[in-house]
């Protein structure tokens, strides 16, 4: 299945996750920081201390759905975010997971910055 971001929040991460946590240890994550019930669909960001990879955790009808993306030519460079778990559109998700340049994107709290 892809993901389809239509009627579902989005939310990010304000710092780096471990990126040994799968499923169970993302829901974890989110269950003991943010207020809403972890099955409602929302779409979950994570990234890692690189920021190099972002996981999406999200509930679908009966199980959870992880996605997963390694950048090999860019990585992401988060700006301003104030809370535990930020609150993103998702048009911001899509430029994560497109890997646009920086001066491609016109408001969003990251950036994506190339390497090399």
């Amino acid at each position: 299945m892809l993901l389809s971001y239509e009627n579902r929040n989005v939310y990010i991460a304000s710092q780096p996750v471990d990126f040994r946590m799968s499923i169970d240890g993302l829901s974890r994550f989110i269950q003991r920081h943010m207020p809403n019930h972890i099955h409602d669909g929302s779409i979950y960001t994570f990234y890692n201390q690189k920021k190099d990879k972002i996981k999406c955790l999200y509930w679908d009808r009966n199980g959870f759905v992880l996605h997963y993306k390694r950048f090999d030519k860019c990585t992401l460079k988060i700006q301003k975010m104030l809370k535990t778990i930020e609150s993103i559109s998702p048009e911001e998700l899509e430029v994560l997971f497109s890997g646009m340049e920086s001066h491609e994107v016109a408001r969003h709290p990251f950036l994506i910055e190339h390497k090399g």
